[in-house]
Parts: C-alpha cells; sequence; structure tokens
C-alpha cells in the first residue's frame, strides 16, 4: 500500500467498506506514514462535522399522495391498454412516468440550486483542518509564543516560503502559535489565533498561479472560512467566530 493508492481508497475505508485484507494494508500503511494518518484524520472529521451539521429536508407531504395517485392511475391505464393492440407512440403509462420522475427530479435539483456555492474547492478541505486540529488527541501548537518574531523564524527550513505572522493584539486577535499542517495535500502553515475564546486557524500554503484573490468569506459546515491569494501564496482563515470579525482579521492580515 503506497500513498497515492491509500489516497484512493480512504473514503471506502473510513466508511467500512473495504475488505479485512486491504484495512490491513491501509492500518499498517496509516501507522507507518504521519501524511496518511493526517489526512485520514481530516476525512474523518469532515464526516463527522457533515454528520452533525448537514442539513436535512423532507420531501413535501403532498408529494406521496400525488405519486400515490399517478402510479394508480398509470396502473388502471396498463391494464385498459393490455387487452387493445399496441400503436406506435408513448403510451400513458410512460407518460406518467416521466411526469413523476420529472416532479422528483425538480425537487432534488431545486434543493442544489438553492445550496450556496462555493467559489474556492479547498474551502471544505481548509474546515477539514481546522477541525482535525482541533480533536483532542492532535496539536493544535507546536510552537507556543505570542512573539510574532518567535512564531515566524520557527518556519525556517521546515516549508520552503515564508507566511506572514502579525502581532494583532491590539486589534483583539492574540497570537497563540503555529504548527505545520496541510490543506487537501497541500503543506500548509497554520498560525493560530484567538479572539474571545475562539480558536482561528489561519492556513497558508503556495498558490498554484500567482493571480490574486480578493477577500472572501463563506459558512461552510458551521464554520466561517475567510479566503484570499495574494504574492505567491493562498490564505484560508476558519474559525466559529462571526464571518465579519474574520473578514477584518484576514484583512488585517492582508495589510502590508
Amino acid at each position: 500500500m503506497n500513498c497515492t493508492r491509500l489516497q484512493q481508497v480512504l473514503d471506502a475505508h473510513i466508511d467500512g467498506e473495504l475488505d479485512r485484507a486491504t484495512t490491513g494494508e491501509i492500518a499498517t500503511h496509516l501507522a507507518e506514514c504521519a501524511g496518511c494518518a493526517t489526512l485520514r484524520d481530516q476525512r474523518s472529521a469532515l464526516r463527522q462535522e457533515l454528520r452533525a451539521h448537514a442539513a436535512y429536508f423532507k420531501a413535501p407531504a403532498a408529494l406521496a399522495p400525488a405519486l400515490r395517485r399517478a402510479l394508480a392511475q398509470s396502473t388502471d391505464v396498463h391494464s385498459d391498454q393490455a387487452a387493445k393492440p399496441r400503436t406506435a407512440g408513448l403510451s400513458w403509462l410512460h407518460v406518467t412516468a416521466f411526469a413523476a420522475v420529472a416532479a422528483l427530479v425538480g425537487l432534488v435539483s431545486g434543493y442544489w440550486l438553492a445550496q450556496p456555492l462555493h467559489d474556492n474547492p479547498l474551502r471544505d478541505p481548509a474546515v477539514a483542518s481546522h477541525v482535525a486540529a482541533l480533536a483532542p488527541k492532535r496539536q493544535l501548537i507546536e510552537i507556543a509564543s505570542s512573539d510574532r518574531h518567535t512564531v515566524k523564524p520557527w518556519f525556517q527550513g521546515k516549508i520552503d516560503f515564508a507566511p506572514p505572522v502579525k502581532d494583532l493584539t491590539g486589534e483583539g486577535y492574540t497570537l497563540l502559535g503555529a504548527r505545520l499542517d496541510q490543506v487537501a495535500d497541500k503543506p500548509a502553515a497554520a498560525v493560530v489565533y484567538q479572539i474571545r475564546k475562539h480558536v482561528i486557524n489561519l492556513f497558508v500554503w503556495r498558490a498554484t498561479d500567482q493571480a490574486p484573490d480578493a477577500i472572501a468569506t463563506a459558512g461552510v459546515r458551521g464554520f466561517s472560512v475567510t479566503t484570499w491569494a495574494t504574492g505567491g501564496l493562498r490564505f484560508a482563515a476558519v474559525s466559529d467566530v462571526d464571518g465579519h470579525d474574520l473578514t477584518r482579521f484576514a484583512q488585517l492580515v492582508s495589510t502590508p
């Protein structure tokens, strides 16, 4: 079992869908590979968050009776037509079935269209990393200090870029420290702040292009996520604090 193969079957492993032999190979690999173990923890945390916070929608009360009536009518029509010679074209049974399917498709499509679109595909992985970092068995901070001159040099030699580390105490954001992490499969620096007992994880990693992105805040699984990109780096700040506080935090971090 290598890292590539594990990433292909990781979701099935978490859902308990694999055979015993493959599960054993994965367990052996996870015990030896810290990167894949971290990815497993992130996926597991995201799974728990989805179960805890995902919205569930019940079908309208009128839908079931309408389907029963449609099925009953189609059955009656089918019975009447059974004794008659078949003619070309669609039968009433087909038309009724298509109408029922169209109604269901419309219902499902309406639900998905009503959901907010995530313009940044890394928001969900950033939330997963944030949740995983808060787990009891995980280490939220590897270098604990409120001094930016202690935290920023700590990253030297550990990553190939310099994440911004600012002292924002005067603005209400207290620097707690930092750690190494990842967002999806991208190595990232995580600078940790706190505001009114709310933890903020500021993830920083190399952008795939140099194009800047404006600051944007969205709600994801009950968390506020603010993303932007500048100077060849991409940023994602994640917290359960109000979105306005997180946007202001991003503006302070991104100000030269």
